[in-house]
């Protein structure tokens, strides 16, 4: 009953001042564990591309801020939808952020069967040995779930904001760039929402200005999901 109640709160948008504070309290209660992991770096990690080559992800994604997709259902594929496809379209602005989708499932010639008849972008398996162990343990049995990896290979946010989740997941990720954790850069875009569906600060103004190519903010209605 519970997780269908916060379903429901999920669908949301904080578009009702007199629910905007309990939104935002369990908004809050969702990105404080983005950064359940932000001591684990992927740098060292092992991953195959489609062409059955292997390559630590440092040396594929260096310097790059990382929307990275974890699956395992060879017969469904990656979880992308339009949603997905239109955060791609909003970060290609960006030059220093990439997605990639992380196939971790057991199935190797079944995924390579998959990459090669799905043209598949930034499709990748992961190896599992001692570096990654750690990681798949953490995933606790969920099989698709958004992380966010910084330039230097840092998890900044784990189960993290999903595509769905605009203008929370563009303002998460944006921050990612600079290195900025999923929980403090969520805590403080929550916090910068006021009872009149405003933003309080300019920085918060000025950024969904730029990101959006707007002149004026006139929806500021949003929702946020989560991982289980």
């Amino acid at each position: 009953m519970k997780k269908l109640l916060y379903l429901l709160l999920f669908t949301i948008c904080i578009s009702q001042s007199s629910c905007t504070m309990f939104i935002k309290g369990v908004s809050k209660s969702i990105v404080k564990k983005y950064d359940d992991h932000t001591d684990m770096n992927v740098s060292s990690f092992q991953v195959m591309d489609n062409k059955g080559k292997v390559h630590s992800f440092s040396d594929l994604y260096a310097g790059k801020t990382v929307y990275l997709y974890t699956w395992e259902n060879t017969n469904g594929g990656p979880p992308h939808d339009k949603n997905y496809d239109d955060l791609k379209a909003r970060f290609a602005q960006y030059p220093d952020v990439v997605f990639a989708d992380l196939y971790i499932g057991a199935d190797e010639k079944a995924w390579l069967e998959f990459v090669k008849k799905h043209p598949v972008s930034n499709s990748l398996l992961l190896v599992k040995d001692a570096a990654s162990n750690r990681f798949l343990t953490a995933l606790e049995g969920s099989t698709e779930v958004p992380c966010i990896i910084s330039k230097d290979g840092e998890i900044l946010s784990f189960k993290g904001p999903k595509p769905q989740d605009k203008i929370v997941v563009d303002y998460i990720l944006f921050q990612a760039r600079n290195g900025v954790d999923g929980t403090t850069s969520g805590k403080k875009l929550i916090k910068g929402v006021n009872s009149k569906e405003k933003f309080k600060t300019e920085e918060l103004n000025d950024w969904y200005k730029k990101h959006y190519k707007v002149n004026e903010i006139k929806d500021l209605s949003f929702g946020i999901s989560s991982t289980q």
